[in-house]
Order: C-alpha cells, then structure tokens, then sequence
C-alpha cells in the first residue's frame, strides 16, 4: 500500500473524485458534489465508506482496494473521527 493510499481512502479509486493539486496542497473534489448536496465538495480524508462511490477504471488505482466498496447507507462522506 502506499502512503497516499492510507490519507485519502476511497477517493483515491473513485470514479468521481478529482484531485486538485495546487502549490501548497493536493485536494480531493468529489463532482458529486456538483449535482448531490449529500456530497461534501472537498471531503474530510480519509474517506472510507461512501454511498456515491464507483471504482474507476483509471490506472492509478491502488491493487489493494478490490472490496473497498460499499456505502454505509447514510447520506455524505464517512470520514475517520
């Protein structure tokens, strides 16, 4: 797994999510958002269940995640407390 893996969670895979890389930081945008005030625009990481989340077909998924889906039913981002 690499570190990246661990702070961002779900995003990391998902076929909804951006991530927004500016001087200082890199952000993860949730385009749900957009669409769904469920969604947080920026979510709190790691997100590590999520009702929106899809798995992308984009080459940077992590081999590790096979299984990471799966919402937990409420509304919005479930972040780590």
């Amino acid at each position: 797994m690499k570190p990246e893996d661990a702070t961002v969670g779900l995003c990391l895979t998902c076929r909804h999510a951006r991530a927004v890389t500016t001087s200082r930081s890199r952000f993860w945008l949730c385009q749900l958002s957009a669409r769904d005030p469920r969604f947080e625009k920026y979510p709190r990481l790691p997100v590590l269940s999520c009702p929106g989340y899809v798995r992308s077909s984009r080459g940077e998924e992590s081999e590790g995640s096979e299984g990471a889906e799966g919402g937990s039913g409420e509304a919005g981002h479930q972040g780590s407390p």
